[in-house]
């Protein structure tokens, strides 16, 4: 962050959030690492500014009045859609609690600032946040600790904050990421991905956050191996953490964007398999399995019941059975979410989190030696060369999918998977309209295939739902039991798929 008094200039605040109960927050400043440090305790009143139909929100900026007991603060914060603890920030003492936008010049906040934007800024949502700071030296770090509880407050609505913020201030981002892992080792500190302007807009709307899918990703062209897989892990990463509290809330599109950050993040693992090769990717690699595999049944019984119970409810007049049988089942969701919910409340997954946001930003690969011509290389190059390694590898595999297994099918629908998934993280890298045609018709050609193999799977695992004990009477058995023409039907529909995503002209070129 800039000195309060100084020029503005274009720092890169390197930040991570950590959300902790309240009852522990005596426990993490008992912590010896803080214990240590000088504490100075602040009461910070901050004022959010935006116009009504929220401008800089959409241009992914932040304007923020803080008074700080001392004097008043004015801060503009920048994301780039890309980075999740790194972002541009611009901050100066400032006369009074008013904006002063002439100090604007040269932020990214400055190109906005028209007639309109300068005539309808107004406050949007405040906070109030009483905060104890530490100033901790880690490694050969020097990282500014602090631990927040109050709220925020816009549209009469209000949300509590109790989060803990480490804010390196110089030195290594690693040191950062060890601290944060030892605070966690004594209090259940969980990963946080939201602002408190993130937060302050959702409430501003009055809406709730809901599921979040995953944004397009903006890479550039001239970006490493390194840095694109920093944005695309920090993309996934993003996605699993905003929607664990849905799914503890039992909301099912949240477990299902849950699922697909996971997924994403194997994914792009996968992609950049050869560059960040290091002692630690086959043990986060598990981890990742473990919690994937955690709330797979929750899903399953998800996709069961849209699939098949409520078609059923709408299209049969219901009976004692039916409704015993639904009864049965609620019972069984009900106990795979409090499994689902479990797992993403224990220390193992807390610890998974910081052990994947530490290994994307800060892991051995970033280091060795042995890997550096690898994370320097150019990401076009490496994602052409990718897509078109795995594209053959999916063509040659479902040459003829009759002659395979149900195993290896569901492997080809995860090659097909993953590599819809690189096509959707690579697919700023190829702009040129041609380019974006192919890549439609790529993308259309493998959510088909993944459709048509998925559906095949389901087939298998409504067989298996049926058998553990999801009776529906012999009448339901007998319409949802696979059926030999059901099994051909897709595999023509699929093997259809295959040839059409075959005569699909590659879009990914390195010049």
């Amino acid at each position: 962050m800039a000195d309060a008094g100084t020029e503005p200039r274009e720092p890169r605040e390197f930040e991570l959030k950590l959300e902790f109960d309240p009852a522990d927050r005596a426990a993490i400043e008992a912590h010896p690492l803080l214990a240590a440090s000088t504490r100075k305790e602040q009461r910070l009143n901050s004022i959010y500014f935006d116009t009504a139909d929220h401008v800089l929100q959409k241009a992914r900026l932040c304007l923020r009045l803080r008074d700080t007991g001392r004097g008043f603060v004015q801060t503009i914060k920048a994301s780039d859609g890309v980075q999740l603890f790194d972002r541009p920030e611009w901050e100066q003492e400032v006369p009074r609690f008013e904006p002063d936008l002439s100090l604007a010049a040269g932020t990214a906040l400055e190109p906005l600032l028209n007639a309109h934007v300068r005539e309808t800024l107004q406050p949007l949502f405040h906070t109030r946040i009483d905060r104890d700071v530490y100033r901790v030296a880690s490694g050969g770090s020097e990282i500014e600790v602090a631990v927040d509880l109050g709220e925020i407050e816009a549209a009469e609505r209000r949300a509590p904050v109790h989060e803990v913020e480490l804010e390196l201030k110089r030195g290594n981002p690693a040191d950062l990421f060890r601290l944060a892992k030892a605070l966690a080792a004594d209090a259940p500190l969980t990963l946080a991905v939201k602002t408190k302007a993130e937060r302050g807009y959702e409430l501003a709307r009055k809406a709730e956050p809901g599921a979040e899918k995953a944004e397009r990703l903006d890479l550039d062209r001239t970006m490493t191996c390194q840095q694109a897989f920093r944005a695309i892990g920090e993309s996934c990463l993003r996605q699993m953490v905003a929607n664990a509290p849905g799914v503890i809330a039992g909301n099912a599109p949240n477990l299902h964007q849950m699922r697909i950050g996971l997924r994403r993040m194997r994914a792009a693992i996968a992609a950049f398999a050869k560059v960040v090769a290091d002692a630690e990717q086959d043990r986060i690699k598990v981890e990742l399995k473990w919690i994937t595999n955690e709330l797979g049944p929750a899903r399953d019984l998800d996709v069961f019941e849209a699939d098949i119970l409520k078609p059923m409810a709408e299209s049969h007049v219901p009976d004692a059975d039916f409704a015993a049988t639904r009864l049965a089942f609620d019972e069984s969701r009900a106990k795979a979410y409090r499994t689902t919910v479990t797992a993403i409340r224990s220390a193992r997954y807390r610890h998974v989190l910081l052990d994947l946001a530490e290994w994307i930003e800060a892991g051995p690969w970033t280091t060795d030696d042995k890997l550096r011509k690898k994370r320097e290389r150019n990401i076009v190059e490496h994602a052409a060369k990718m897509l078109e390694r795995v594209g053959k590898k999916i063509k040659k595999a479902g040459a003829n999918l009759r002659d395979l297994t149900p195993k290896q099918r569901h492997k080809i629908r995860i090659k097909a998977k993953n590599l819809r998934y690189a096509v959707e993280f690579f697919a700023s890298l190829f702009p040129d309209d041609k380019d974006a045609k192919r890549r439609e018709a790529a993308l259309s050609a493998l959510k088909d295939l993944q459709d048509e193999l998925g559906a095949l799977n389901d087939l298998a695992q409504r067989d298996a739902l049926i058998a553990n004990g999801h009776e529906l009477g012999a009448h339901a058995e007998a319409l949802l039991a696979s059926k030999e023409s059901d099994v051909d039907r897709l595999l023509d529909r699929a093997q259809a798929v295959l040839s059409r995503f075959a005569e699909v002209k590659p879009f990914w070129h390195e010049g």
